[in-house]
């Protein structure tokens, strides 16, 4: 009788906010611009690297990161562009994702936006559904 093989499986969840900003400034502006209006520290961290199948090549993103120790939320403000390419390929009318990872209430990222929409430097901020995207799994590294 042949053995039979059982493959645990894990499933990736998406259980984090995501909103898309389109802005004409530089990552490090805009990060500026965040800090002090949003109240956040967002700090650059290493950049995000991303292999490319089709480019065979690594793609390069820079990011930002601050945890907030009160509300136990950490913010990501991730470039949605590299020299070659984009990390959203979906995506490709936004500049920047900012990711929200902890336990939020429903009404947060909703709130976000609005906040967000109403900075001088952000042209458009929308909230995006993770679980909808074709290259949702780059987001959990």
């Amino acid at each position: 009788m042949p053995k039979k093989i059982h493959k645990l499986q894990e499933k990736e969840t998406y259980d984090f906010g995501l909103i898309g900003i389109s802005s004409p400034e530089n990552d490090y502006r805009i990060s500026w611009v965040l800090n002090n209006t949003m109240g956040y520290r967002l700090i650059r961290q290493e950049n995000l690297e991303v292999y490319h199948k089709r480019l065979e090549d690594p793609q390069i993103f820079s990011q930002f990161n601050f945890f907030d120790e009160e509300t136990l939320l950490n913010y990501r403000l991730i470039s949605n562009k590299s020299e070659n390419g984009y990390l959203l390929e979906e995506m490709i009318n936004i500049d920047y994702l900012m990711q929200v990872i902890g336990e939020i209430h429903e009404n947060f990222i909703n709130e976000m936006v609005k906040d967000l929409n109403a900075i001088q430097g952000i042209t458009l901020a929308f909230q995006i559904e993770p679980a909808t995207l074709k290259s949702k799994k780059k987001l959990l590294t």
